[in-house]
């Protein structure tokens, strides 16, 4: 049983730097761009148009303000830290368990996030900036950016190990067969 932990500890270890890279940018890339369109969908044109204001002016305040939100620099650099940093745990730190690997690289995910969304608030003066980061951290949740890193991340485990790796010993039971004992 220990043997076959380390073997496939091993493996992950051993894992490709192409296919490391790939899990982190599909653990990463992934989940923020079905945040932003989730966002885009449930935040920005879901409003009703202020007194006055046609539904056209509406949609097109919600692209503009759905710009400045996702597409500046601190939210466009997002996934490419935490691709990083899931990159850089991948290789120091291999875990040989799929769901284990899942949550750390959401735990990843939502860390940077909670981050990126403090360093932003800060910069913008805001009263609470602690507040303001634990409500991205909150949309991330309802816009499907956590779960869908963690899912990704745990189906996207098995691609790391080896493939042609030796097969793991049965265990000292099942190689003795059945027992003959009588009660």
């Amino acid at each position: 049983m220990i043997g076959s932990d380390n073997r496939r500890l091993a493996c992950l270890m051993s894992a490709p730097i192409v296919r490391t890279a790939a899990h982190a940018a599909a653990a990463s890339f992934l989940p923020w761009l079905v945040g932003a369109l989730m966002a885009y969908a449930l935040l920005y044109q879901g409003g009703s148009p202020a007194e006055g204001e046609t539904a056209a002016d509406a949609r097109s305040d919600g692209r503009d303000i759905f710009s400045a939100d996702w597409l500046s620099l601190p939210w466009a650099l997002f996934p490419l830290v935490t691709a990083v940093a899931v990159a850089l745990l991948l290789a120091v730190r291999p875990t040989p368990s799929r769901w284990l690997l899942a949550t750390r690289n959401t735990v990843v995910y939502a860390v940077v996030l909670l981050l990126t969304a403090l360093a932003r608030a800060s910069a913008q003066g805001a009263e609470a900036p602690v507040d303001d980061a634990f409500l991205a951290l909150a949309l991330a949740l309802f816009t499907l950016q956590l779960p869908l890193c963690f899912l990704l991340s745990a189906a996207l485990t098995g691609p790391l190990e080896a493939p042609d790796g030796p097969p793991a010993s049965p265990p000292r039971d099942l190689e003795r067969g059945p027992s003959r004992h009588r009660g």
